[in-house]
């Protein structure tokens, strides 16, 4: 049994079902300090690699996964009644995928990868909100045209490599969910059931 291949198709429906989190997943770190820190991160993608994430190197989750401290990956489709807990590696994305990635960003997204490098880091305090679109409306007149925005140096394209995986399938009527941990070996994965 795999699980990415459950997580795969779990995913196609819960498109269909027009889930409005599909491409939503929640990235959990933790700082040098041992806080507990938790963000919603886009989903690029979900193949036999891993979990597709574009990340920046000025954020402090860079920071934290840069420095092979732990994480976990967390995705809730409600309208398919799936949850899944994501631990493993960072392995890095091919260039090719990334430049896929970015051809889809939006012209804002784009200016803000940007904004992080020439202006100020991602989660970093700024005077105002007007500030930070005085930077943005600079760098529009840097790059004119969306589509000759260059990816910037500090835009990093990963998958996280799922070692263990923890998969609930949720059975609202009587609150008996369905959990089962999945552990990959070298044979492929072993599973155990959970009491939920």
């Amino acid at each position: 049994m795999d699980p990415m291949v459950e997580i795969i198709a779990a995913r196609a429906e819960a498109r269909q079902r027009h889930d409005p989190h599909v491409d939503v997943c929640f990235l959990a770190t933790a700082t040098a300090e041992g806080r507990p820190e938790v963000r919603a991160i886009s989903l690029r993608d979900i193949d036999a690699q891993g979990f597709g994430l574009l990340l920046n190197t000025t954020s402090p989750k860079w920071q934290q996964l840069s420095a092979g401290w732990q994480c976990c990956l967390h995705m809730l489709w409600s309208t398919v009644r799936r949850q899944y807990r994501v631990y493993g590696r960072l392995d890095p994305m091919e260039p090719e995928r990334l430049r896929s990635y970015w051809d889809r960003k939006g012209l804002g997204s784009r200016l803000l990868e940007h904004y992080y490098e020439a202006c100020h880091p991602q989660s970093q305090p700024i005077p105002s909100r007007a500030h930070l679109l005085q930077g943005i409306e600079a760098l529009k007149q840097r790059y004119p045209d969306k589509d000759t925005i260059p990816i910037p140096d500090t835009l990093r394209g990963v998958y996280l490599y799922p070692t263990e995986i923890d998969v609930w399938h949720g059975s609202p009527e009587d609150r008996l969910h369905d959990r089962r941990r999945f552990t990959r070996t070298e044979a492929g994965w072993s599973y155990c059931t959970l009491v939920p």
